[in-house]
């Protein structure tokens, strides 16, 4: 689904991504994690066309993402920022139904399929009932699902959140990645999303992306990246591996580096 080859990305000729080459197979649940400043959100602006990088390719199936006009980029790709404002007090249905911009023309208005799709996405995020309500009245966790919802109004392929959990408590953050892995599997939705919670990124995901310095790292699955060398390595901090006991993958415990273990 996603392939990205020799991608190079600099602001103001700083470096920033160097040498990225990977892929993302369809209907996959993957996570880009690493320390602050490696690279992550660069790394997906990137892959939705907001950043254009210096050298290399990205690649949307057999489709140069380069190649593709905004429209065209919005019906396979949706994102999720990390934090989303809204200047005016639109309904949550309102919002959710800008999600179909990428398929009118013009100054078309929205069709009865678009307003069922819009109804559809509220549905499926269990955000229905607060279609009347002001997006600037709801809660965070509330918010979080309508935006979600707006993304999949527009029907993509591919769904792309950058920490879409870091200012939620723990049960919203848990509702919200349940949301995304029952979405996955009943619409084969390719997930990647930026998170710092490593725990929950390994929980949740098939495979992780560890960047590192704009590098990467390592490529693997939970129980191969979630190491205490590779930890130590990359967060200059000790760990303690070792399985949840609930559903068997691996999660970390850190010790304060006055008492570092390694």
């Amino acid at each position: 689904m996603i392939t990205v080859k020799n991608l190079n990305f600099a602001y103001h000729q700083e470096p920033v991504l160097e040498n990225l080459t990977f892929s993302v197979q369809d209907g996959e649940f993957c996570g880009l994690i690493g320390p602050n400043g490696s690279g992550k959100s660069t790394l997906l602006k990137c892959l939705c066309g907001i950043l254009k990088p210096q050298n290399g390719e990205i690649f949307i199936g057999q489709n140069n993402l380069l190649s593709l006009k905004s429209k065209e980029i919005a019906q396979r790709i949706a994102v999720v920022p990390q934090e989303s404002h809204f200047a005016f007090n639109f309904t949550c249905y309102e919002i959710v139904l800008f999600g179909r911009s990428p398929y009118l023309k013009g100054l078309q208005s929205e069709r009865r399929e678009d307003h069922e799709i819009a109804l559809e996405a509220l549905r499926l995020t269990g955000a229905l009932k607060l279609a009347d309500h002001s997006i600037n009245e709801i809660s965070g966790g509330e918010r979080q699902k309508v935006v979600i919802a707006r993304a999949l109004a527009q029907n993509p392929k591919i769904l792309l959140l950058d920490e879409p959990t870091s200012h939620l408590d723990i049960d919203h953050q848990l509702e919200i990645l349940e949301l995304l892995k029952r979405l996955n599997q009943q619409k084969n939705l390719t997930v990647i999303f930026v998170s710092h919670d490593l725990n929950l990124a390994s929980e949740y995901c098939q495979r992780l992306i560890l960047l590192d310095g704009g590098q990467i790292k390592a490529v693997g699955s939970p129980e191969e990246i979630i190491r205490s060398d590779l930890i130590y390595e990359v967060y200059g901090v000790s760990a303690v591996i070792q399985k949840n006991p609930l559903s068997g993958t691996p999660h970390l415990w850190v010790a304060p580096k006055s008492r570092s273990i390694i």
